[in-house]
């Protein structure tokens, strides 16, 4: 149903994610790791399939409580997230996903679960896919901050199979072979 919310008919599969996230934590902690775990609201694919201007704003944006998005923003401060892990799953039309990043140096790591629906985040996949980079945007309910995460080689934030999807659609594929000509 369009104009539905992307977690509808899946919030079991949801608050199975959400628990994972919980255990991914708990892992990070018994190896030694500091971990923050964060509890997103709405996730949001951008650009959004409705925006009608070019913004270099590319990925989730990621609503956070007030509370958490403070101790994510002291965590931050002085580290250097550079590495992640990430774990997919998908459900009807919606990918979920349990996202670590990590600061190695210092042995912090945050860790959080997301979701977007296929159809809805077809252009950000598009371009995600293009420029081989995924950007997590963290905020508060104000939006007066952010906290962005970047994930390169994003293959396992994408749907599976999508750049297969992607060379069909368009038509793309590597040209013809030296015995076409």
């Amino acid at each position: 149903m369009a104009g539905s919310h992307p977690l509808s008919g899946v919030e079991d599969r949801w608050d199975a994610v959400r628990e994972d996230m919980e255990a991914t934590a708990a892992e990070y902690r018994d190896a030694g790791w500091e971990a923050l775990e964060l509890h997103p609201g709405d996730v949001t694919a951008l650009p959004t399939a409705s925006a009608r201007v070019e913004s270099d704003r590319m990925g989730l944006d990621v609503l956070l409580p007030g509370d958490e998005f403070r101790e994510l923003e002291e965590l931050v401060e002085d580290a250097a997230f550079d590495e992640y892990d990430a774990y997919r799953g998908e459900e009807a039309d919606v990918v979920f996903l349990v996202v670590a990043m990590k600061a190695p140096d210092e042995g912090l790591v945050v860790v959080f679960p997301l979701y977007y629906a296929r159809r809805e985040a077809n252009e950000m996949l598009k371009r995600v896919a293009a420029r081989g980079e995924m950007r997590t945007f963290l905020r508060p309910l104000d939006d007066s901050q952010r906290v962005v995460f970047s994930q390169e080689e994003p293959d396992n934030l994408l749907p599976g199979g999508f750049d297969d999807e992607e060379r069909e659609e368009t038509g793309g594929d590597d040209g013809p072979s030296a015995d076409e000509e």
